[in-house]
């Protein structure tokens, strides 16, 4: 009985470590890790393009096949640089077609050609 209690205590213990170092460094997985093959920026003139967005070609976290998306950045987009283990604050125009990127999502996505989303974060990794 000894023995279980103690291989149990050690399974917690574990766990315990496995989530620490999982959440220690505070980095949320990428929805889409890909590549900005295009940019889009919003015209308050023109009543069809009111709000920033980019076409991100990639992988979509739990698919195999490489998708294309529209990115929709609002102003609670988080947008930021990694630089080694470093993240720094970005904007808008810090966004190039090329950089490598890394997306989370936030709310629905709309079915259209190429489909649509709204960014919560943006990481360009360098």
């Amino acid at each position: 009985m000894k023995i279980i209690t103690l291989f149990a205590i050690l399974v917690v213990l574990m766990m315990g470590v496995v989530y620490g170092v999982m959440f220690a460094t505070g980095e949320e997985k990428a929805d889409m890790n890909g590549q900005i093959i295009g940019i889009c920026q919003a015209n308050p003139q023109n009543e069809n393009n009111t709000q920033d967005s980019i076409l991100v070609e990639g992988m979509v976290t739990g698919n195999s096949q490489t998708h294309n998306l529209s990115v929709k950045i609002n102003k609670e987009t988080a947008i930021l640089k990694k630089n080694g283990n470093k993240r720094e604050n970005a904007s808008f125009t810090d966004l190039k077609t090329g950089n490598k990127v890394a997306v989370m999502f936030t709310g629905p996505f709309l079915e259209s050609y190429p489909p649509q989303t709204t960014a919560k974060e943006i990481v360009i990794i360098s």
